[in-house]
């Protein structure tokens, strides 16, 4: 492994953008996958350059990750992240993490739908023949950062005074996948229609959060299941534990399907792994979400989002 101290890591930290696609692939048992999936690791940087200069005011990115799986296939040579596995479900009295298969995944970033679509293409047309897609999901900023239900969204993300990259991005603690990012996503679905059944005020106690102004719910308002009281997690010196979020909202209005998907990057997995105990199971057990009455997951899926430096390594295969 290389043992440059100039890391470059991806673009976790990139702004969530206006317009987004989110593609998970399986990758096929086919022969020249190997070659393919390592060919586009080499180019991944080129590709991102070339939509730079092409679209300068695109504010496009693009977060290319890889699952367990797929990791031990093609590059186990390079050792294994320290927290890269399949994720495991987590089960509680009444809800449900369930775990979904992925080998690949992109997250695809830019102010114009059109340049995402330009760049999924280029996927398609590079490793198509490679991969199937197990979904792909197209979603938009809302409404000035809202969430679909209503709520300004990304609140929680470290700003102003703290490093996002000290939250996102691996550091000495497993020195060979430095710069690179746990990336983990849920799909959730919404019960738009029980949720807006209950009032605006019951809608704040179980995101505990104002409304119209965001503003936090106080301590004597604020109920012990509200979702952010219950993804606030810290350390065991009293530390605030946290990770870069995009809660990215989509919808098919015509088949009533309103949803949220839920990308984490982070320097630890075990802090995300954290947030959805206390949401699934509860801390103390019972205590959980509120907000999971009108959310559901169907999907659940661990990734590894490397630093360019280690993509490079990774076309190379065995050194």
């Amino acid at each position: 492994m290389s043992t440059n101290q100039n890391i470059f890591p991806q673009a976790v930290t990139a702004h969530p953008g206006q317009n987004v696609i989110i593609i998970v692939y399986k990758i096929k048992e086919v022969e020249q996958a190997e070659e393919r999936i390592k060919d586009f690791c080499d180019n991944f940087s080129a590709y991102m350059r070339s939509m730079l200069n092409r679209f300068p005011n695109s504010e496009f990115s693009s977060t290319i990750g890889f699952g367990a799986k797929a990791w031990e296939r093609f590059f186990a040579h390079l050792g294994t992240p320290k927290e890269l596995a399949e994720f495991i479900p987590i089960t509680g009295d009444k809800y449900t993490a369930v775990s979904t298969d992925g080998d690949l995944i992109f997250h695809i970033r830019a102010n114009k739908m059109g340049y995402c679509h330009e760049f999924a293409s280029i996927i398609e047309m590079k490793l198509g023949d490679v991969v199937e897609s197990i979904d792909e999901t197209h979603g938009f900023r809302y409404m000035d950062g809202k969430s679909i239900i209503g709520f300004v969204d990304g609140t929680e993300n470290p700003h102003v005074d703290l490093d996002p990259f000290a939250f996102a991005m691996i550091g000495d603690e497993d020195q060979d996948f430095k710069g690179g990012s746990y990336l983990f996503v849920q799909k959730y679905i919404h019960n738009m229609q029980g949720w807006n059944s209950i009032s605006t005020e019951e809608q704040e106690k179980v995101i505990g959060r104002h409304k119209f102004n965001d503003v936090e719910l106080t301590d004597e308002e604020k109920p012990a299941n509200a979702h952010n009281k219950v993804t606030n997690i810290e350390d065991d010196n009293g530390n605030e534990l946290k990770i870069i979020r995009a809660n990215i909202p989509f919808a098919n209005t015509s088949t009533r399907e309103y949803g949220t998907y839920f990308i984490s990057y982070a320097r630890s997995f075990a802090t995300t792994n954290k947030m959805l105990q206390n949401m699934f199971v509860g801390e103390p057990i019972g205590n959980t979400d509120r907000l999971l009455d009108f959310s559901t997951p169907i999907t659940g899926t661990l990734f590894f989002a490397p630093s360019y430096d280690l993509l490079g390594e990774m076309a190379g295969g065995d050194d």
